[in-house]
């Protein structure tokens, strides 16, 4: 297990050059510092007792492992594991964890217990609304299930502390190491924009309706040229934030 503090401290020895060579100018592929870290994919039922909504695409999760790889000096195992959360041991594993769905997810006590906890000792969870065909559901003007899910219910249920907040194009999170002029980009669905999940002034989750999964996908046939690039930067930047803050 490689905790985000270890992380941080890994970090801190490299100094700047572990971090991507577009915030620091760096025109070589970054060196890599090290041991390897694991990416992570959160497993859990969905409305209409669905238990395979959360697995769609891992090639879009391997597609954003490449290009972190790619545009940082973070060692990110290319290998797509999967942490169920009815198991706090299995969550532990991972420092940040990858949670989709298109349905509305259903947790029971014990697993909003496991998440808290996870949050608690640090781990970082981005949890992000997959739109397109909306589980089997048909296409609707309020096709965000899953993002209204998790803002309305599920975050103040799970950390009735902390304040989930929609995070102005500033925010560190959309500069950390590719400069997103217009804040969080969008790739389809209602565009609530990312909102971040602040317990006592850190982010400790971060919550996106636009799909960006879809983008690292394959964004550029689904959504437009240049769309997948895009959604992929963003998607390392998540990571870079969530990782370092």
């Amino acid at each position: 297990m490689i905790s985000r503090k270890l992380f941080l401290q890994m970090l801190a020895a490299g100094g700047a050059s572990t971090l991507g060579h577009s915030l620091f100018g760096q025109t070589s592929t970054p060196t890599k510092t090290g041991p390897a870290i694991p990416w992570g994919r959160l497993r859990f039922r969905a409305s209409g007792n669905d238990d395979k909504d959360w697995s769609v695409h891992p090639n879009g999760d391997m597609n954003l492992v490449d290009h972190i790889g790619a545009n940082t000096s973070v060692n990110l195992g290319k290998k797509w594991n999967v942490a169920d959360v009815g198991s706090l041991t299995e969550m532990t594993a991972f420092p940040f964890l990858f949670m989709h769905a298109e349905r509305a997810p259903v947790l029971t006590d014990a697993e909003r217990k496991n998440l808290r906890e996870y949050l608690l000792r640090g781990g970082f969870l981005f949890a992000e609304d997959c739109v397109i065909g909306n589980g089997g559901m048909g296409r609707s003007p309020r096709n965000d299930f899953f993002f209204r899910q998790m803002a309305e219910t599920e975050f103040a249920k799970i950390l009735p502390e902390a304040r989930l907040v929609r995070l102005p194009p500033d925010h560190p999170v959309f500069h950390i190491v590719f400069h997103m002029r217009h804040g969080m980009p969008h790739m389809q669905g209602t565009p609530h924009g990312l909102h971040g999940l602040e317990l006592n002034g850190r982010i400790v989750a971060l919550l996106s309706p636009s799909d960006l999964h879809c983008g690292w996908t394959n964004g550029d046939r689904w959504f437009g040229a240049g769309e997948n690039q895009i959604a992929l930067q963003m998607g390392t930047n998540i990571y870079a934030y969530a990782m370092t803050q």
